[in-house]
């Protein structure tokens, strides 16, 4: 799933020159993308951050205190 969503932010693997690096920095930009997604359907459905990130959380039991 955050494959789906660091192609959708920007970003294009060179798997045969930069190999390397990219497995380095993958997650990192993976993370930025998912995080953008989630800043952007809050946004959309005119619901708080801090509101949206609590129901998505909810259902699979994690606590954000």
């Amino acid at each position: 799933m955050l494959t789906v969503f660091a192609l959708h932010g920007g970003l294009e693997p060179d798997l045969l020159d930069e190999v390397s690096y990219w497995i380095e920095h993958y997650w990192t930009y993976a993370l930025f993308a998912a995080v953008a997604i989630v800043r952007a359907c809050a946004a959309r459905s005119d619901t708080p951050l801090e509101t949206f990130v609590a129901n998505l959380a909810t259902p699979h039991a994690i606590d954000l205190d």
